[in-house]
């Protein structure tokens, strides 16, 4: 799953032309090099945890926020070959490393960027894929949520708007379940600002905000994870899920806002 995942993206990130690297990607202020260059060093800074527990040693994910952000910025600066060869090596090296990691270290820790603190170096598989995925949307190349594959939109979903529906600064939503799913009551959020970095694309229209209701069991439909959108954001007529599902309702009022889209870049990497 994660390698293809690997494989989507690097073939799409292939793809794209010298010109076509320096163009605004799905990221506000990022160009399709800050996220390809962003994407590279998520992938190194995954790999250094896990050379660093089949060391003995305690790895750190990156300096600082600051310093992360100051990476990326001067690498998208770098001439579109140097990207795109960065880009391969990174994320083949990660491959490797996580193919190559001892099964008893698994469990060793390492100091994570976001949220901070020591977690186990697994979380490097599933980082990693969220971040090849969701990024390929943000490439703006054509990538879209309709195109993830379904366990990932099914755990990302759950996942998120669990973790939404935690924080007090998640703009107030409600996320109605389709008639095959179950759900369960949870605390809803009043708060009137959301911030993240590196936003998941169509989850956003699910985890934009702090959900009343949490989807326990869910297997989402791909109908309702389409992202098509006009250029400002919000959901065209005719790229309306059938029988226009509240999810898209919910994005296109969630991104229509022009505090979510200054604020996309800041928060969790």
């Amino acid at each position: 799953m994660l390698a293809g995942s690997a494989a989507r993206f690097l073939a799409t990130a292939q793809a794209l032309t010298d010109d076509d690297l320096y163009q605004a990607s799905a990221l506000p202020g990022w160009t399709r090099a800050h996220v390809l260059t962003h994407l590279a060093q998520a992938a190194d800074s995954r790999t250094g945890l896990l050379r660093a527990a089949r060391a003995g040693r305690v790895g750190q994910q990156y300096p600082s926020e600051q310093a992360r952000a100051d990476a990326i910025d001067a690498g998208a600066r770098r001439p579109p070959a140097a990207i795109q060869a960065d880009l391969h090596r990174a994320v083949q090296d990660c491959l490797t490393a996580i193919r190559e990691h001892p099964r008893h270290l698994w469990d060793a820790p390492g100091i994570w960027l976001g949220p901070p603190g020591r977690r186990p170096v697994r979380g490097v598989v599933t980082g990693l894929r969220r971040e090849l995925e969701c990024h390929h949307v943000d490439l703006a190349a054509g990538y879209q949520p309709a195109h993830w594959p379904d366990d990932f939109a099914a755990t990302e979903l759950s996942l998120v708007t669990a973790w939404m529906n935690r924080r007090g600064d998640a703009p107030p939503m409600t996320l109605t379940a389709p008639p095959r799913c179950t759900s369960t009551p949870a605390r809803p959020s009043t708060s009137p600002a959301l911030r993240r970095r590196c936003w998941p694309g169509c989850l956003v229209a699910v985890a934009a905000a702090a959900c009343t209701r949490t989807l326990r069991p869910c297997r989402p439909s791909r109908h309702w994870l389409s992202s098509a959108a006009s250029p400002s954001g919000h959901i065209t007529g005719d790229s309306l899920p059938p029988r226009s599902h509240p999810v898209a309702s919910a994005r296109s009022v969630a991104r229509s806002s022009p505090r979510w889209r200054a604020s996309r870049r800041s928060g969790r990497p």
